[in-house]
């Protein structure tokens, strides 16, 4: 296979004019994004959702649910499967048009939410290349330099659809947030395996993409997750030697499997984000709710969730987030290689006031007041 050779000087130029900070959004949603340092005491952004599938008639009202909690800095979004309900295939004008869709419905559900300034992640609904040259370029109008996800197929690997993609955000004014994952049990092996080869794999991403943010994750293929032990100190790990030593932005998602209306998916988020932001991280994107295994496994809440225990995270230190962390992870470690799949967004919200329901409502406060009781301030 064709190998990209770089020498250590290119590596260290990148890292040198890499940004350390981007002004995003407008009015009352600009919002600034800036590399961090381990234990900072400003606390990273948020970005919803993870492109997680839903029905193309459940978008804007998803979108307008999430987007009310203004901890909610950046929307990335879900994903359509459907063109005003054809089915949508990748590589095929479909997808190039689910793209040019993305667009319409993120600028409706931003205007319902009164947050048409928010800036944007796209795009969510693109398979290969064809689905962002679709929704891309639309994004100039929608927010001031949107960032693009431009994601590769494995640690240290990449593909002309991705570069593609790079290659049309940095000419309409984008920026770039390019990315792989590392996977402990995969290529790199053991939990320090993946550890050295998401480092690796964040160098990349500014000398060969010249990335603004780098968007490698990390996790642990025997459960699909970096919730475990293993993958929680690989994540912490690499990104605390990348934010030290550098000042490049991050951004890993942290991939948890149980559903909406669960306590798991709460005590796992609130795991792998209290994680993150200790170990220098400037964002985060998600949650993968039910691993994004399943369609319209997605809601509101959890989002609010998530966005308020990564404000929270600020200026915690290292020894109390471990202490926090190991008491989260006996919440849902034993059963983690099971997690409850849990239940839909119609089947736990109420989609026109978009409001959740009395049961996943009352989980959500139960989560939060052990949070406070443990240390997190989301009060």
């Amino acid at each position: 296979e064709t190998a990209i050779e770089v020498s250590r000087e290119e590596i260290l130029t990148a890292l040198k004019n890499a940004p350390d900070a981007l002004e995003l959004g407008e009015g009352q949603d600009r919002v600034i994004l800036k590399a961090r340092k381990p234990e900072d005491s400003d606390p990273p952004l948020f970005c919803g959702s993870l492109s997680i599938a839903i029905d193309e008639d459940l978008y804007v009202k998803f979108v307008e649910g999430m987007v009310r909690n203004r901890n909610v800095n950046l929307l990335q979004g879900p994903s359509i499967d459907t063109v005003f309900g054809a089915p949508v295939y990748a590589g095929t004008p479909f997808e190039t048009l689910a793209g040019l869709r993305e667009n319409q419905l993120r600028a409706e559900a931003l205007w319902r939410a009164g947050r048409s300034g928010m800036p944007n992640c796209p795009v969510s609904s693109s398979t290969t290349e064809f689905g962002f040259f679709g929704g891309f370029p639309g994004q100039t109008k929608l927010s001031n330099r949107s960032i693009a996800v431009c994601l590769q197929p494995a640690e240290l690997k990449t593909n002309y659809s991705n570069f593609n993609k790079v290659v049309i955000a940095i000419g309409y004014h984008g920026y770039v947030r390019s990315g792989c994952p590392s996977m402990i049990g995969g290529y790199s092996g053991s939990a320090e395996g993946a550890a050295v080869a998401n480092i690796a794999s964040d160098l990349m991403q500014f000398t060969i993409n010249q990335a603004d943010i780098s968007n490698c994750s990390l996790y642990d293929v025997r459960i699909n997750s970096a919730m475990g032990r293993h993958g929680l100190w690989a994540q912490s790990i690499a990104l605390q030697a990348m934010s030290h030593n550098t000042h490049g932005m991050l951004d890993k998602i942290i991939n948890q499997t149980a559903g909406p209306c669960t306590e798991e998916i709460l005590y796992a988020t609130s795991a792998g984000l209290i994680t993150q932001a200790v170990s220098g991280i400037s964002m985060t994107t998600g949650p993968r709710s039910a691993g994004g295994s399943y369609k319209n496994y997605i809601t509101p809440l959890e989002h609010w969730f998530c966005a308020d225990v990564f404000k929270a995270c600020g200026g915690l230190t290292l020894a109390k987030a471990n202490e926090i962390v190991l008491y989260l992870l006996s919440k849902y470690e034993a059963n983690i290689r099971n997690q409850p799949k849990g239940k839909s967004f119609r089947e736990c919200f109420d989609i026109e006031t978009l409001t959740p329901s009395p049961e996943w409502q009352a989980i959500a406060d139960k989560v939060r007041e052990d949070l406070i009781a443990h240390g997190i301030n989301m009060e």
